[in-house]
């Protein structure tokens, strides 16, 4: 069982920067970063993000937070997944693209055995520091590692239950299926995969100045949550297929989004992977915090606060087959 930041990266290949910087028509760095998520270069890419923002800090300011007590939407969002963790006996627990480690800490601190694995040294580095500084190095263990080659890291069948929380929103859809393949070897048969992903793929359409939009949903808001999600989708396939990528622009509002989904698509992906007993939802895991979407005002709210296709937060449970 490899537990350690030393695992082997050979073989993986180096990334020709000159292909992602016109000289002549300089990207800006954010959309340098962009570029490399979508072909896939996600160490580059974020080694982009932590050069021009102190992105190792902002990862820790949540959990900072809840180890002083306070709540915001790291606190709810762990909330949510925690459910679906079954906490009546230690388990051992595999968080992916776990960042400074929060998730994996927290499970530690309830009595698991956990790993947690990111591609960033620096990730790695910060979380290792702060578990020490909780005396848990006994239980919580953080790997540096490409999450879609979880084989190369962890013994087969090793866990009993995986996480990715605020992950998927990153990865494209073949990197998605290399990492819950991935994941159906390192889990045990019947373990369990918790997914939380967001926002959700739609969420920037029901902003209240989006004026557009909202004239063509507004108007079907009565319509039962199934019927108007069918809606939501059929318009954007049909209605404003020129306009088809309108909504990556909205979901790119957050730096490194490159790939959100709503509940119709992640089931898909869980099933292609092999995955069973799957069942997804969508909701807004933490109101009061990063309320934007339809929550920005009270109209939007009213009208759209319940519908999944809505929602920020789009969880995914499925177990691994073979139990």
């Amino acid at each position: 069982m490899t537990t350690t930041a030393t695992a082997s990266n050979k073989g993986e290949p180096t990334v020709g920067m000159e292909a992602f910087i016109d000289e002549e028509r300089p990207q800006s760095w954010s959309r340098q970063m962009v570029a490399l998520l979508r072909t896939g270069h996600y160490r580059e890419g974020y080694d982009i993000l932590a050069e021009k923002m102190p992105f190792v800090e902002s990862q820790l300011r949540p959990y900072a937070e809840r180890l002083a007590g306070r709540e915001n939407y790291w606190t709810h969002t762990f909330a949510w997944m925690s459910r679906f963790i079954d906490s009546a006996r230690p388990q051992r627990i595999l968080d992916v693209g776990c960042g400074v480690g929060p998730v994996a800490i927290e499970f530690a601190q309830m009595g698991h055995q956990t790993w947690g694995i990111d591609i960033l040294p620096g990730m790695i580095e910060r979380g290792r520091e702060l578990i020490d500084s909780l005396e848990l190095s006994d239980r919580a263990h953080l790997v540096q590692g490409d999450i879609r080659s979880l084989g190369r890291y962890f013994d087969g069948r090793f866990f009993d239950a995986a996480v990715a929380c605020d992950i998927f929103e990153h990865l494209d859809e073949a990197s998605l299926l290399k990492v819950l393949e991935g994941l159906c070897q390192v889990v045990r048969p019947g373990g369990t995969i918790v997914v939380q992903t967001s926002p959700g793929r739609h969420y920037y359409w029901f902003e209240p100045d989006r004026w557009k939009l909202l004239a063509l949903l507004a108007p079907f808001a009565w319509l039962p949550d199934r019927m108007f999600t069918a809606y939501v989708r059929g318009i954007e396939r049909s209605l404003l297929r020129g306009l088809r990528q309108e909504h990556v622009r909205f979901y790119r509002h957050e730096y490194g989004h490159i790939n959100c989904m709503d509940p119709v698509d992640l089931p898909g992906l869980l099933r292609q992977a092999g995955l069973e007993n799957v069942r997804t939802f969508a909701v807004h895991a933490h109101r009061g915090f990063k309320d934007e979407g339809c929550l920005r005002s009270r109209w939007t709210r009213w009208l759209f606060g319940a519908k999944s296709i809505a929602c920020r937060n789009v969880f995914g449970i499925a177990t691994v087959a073979g139990a």
